[in-house]
């Protein structure tokens, strides 16, 4: 049955889910970004990667308004894709650089873990850094959707 929901009609487009648009995942990101704020002093690992997560929705929307899909994770490299990234300032050009160190170190986490280091789970400092570039690249894409 879904698979007729799916099949282009001739000549026609496939129709386009309400979640699939620019808006519906700016919307997301926004929520993440708000969620991880609320999660910051009970959880600071938690709250890192859905700022994270919530910076990858506002590109995602940003490749929806375009038209395009893009497999890159690099948030510096998606900035220089797109004519926006051009008009970007350099504080926000850090933050798409901080993001993706910070992702670099995350798909290391057991490193956090890791006894013998004496590293432990993110601090609150760190998640809110994340936070913060997080805000400040969602920011700017946000002001470029509209």
């Amino acid at each position: 049955m879904l698979s007729r929901l799916f099949r282009r009609q001739k000549g026609k487009e496939a129709p386009e889910l309400e979640s699939q648009r620019s808006s519906s995942w700016l919307a997301s990101s926004l929520a993440d970004l708000k969620k991880a704020e609320e999660l910051l002093k009970e959880d600071p690992d938690l709250a890192a990667f859905l700022a994270w997560q919530a910076a990858r929705k506002a590109f995602k929307a940003l490749e929806k308004k375009a038209g395009r899909s893009l497999s890159e994770s690099s948030f510096v490299k998606l900035l220089a894709q797109f004519p926006e990234g051009q008009y970007a300032l350099k504080p926000v050009k850090d933050a798409a650089l901080f993001l993706d160190h910070f992702r670099r170190l995350a798909k290391h986490d057991d490193l956090f873990q890791e006894v013998n280091l004496g590293l432990g789970p993110l601090e609150r400092e760190d998640a809110r850094r994340v936070i913060e570039a997080a805000r400040l690249l969602i920011n700017f894409l946000e002001h470029r959707l509209k």
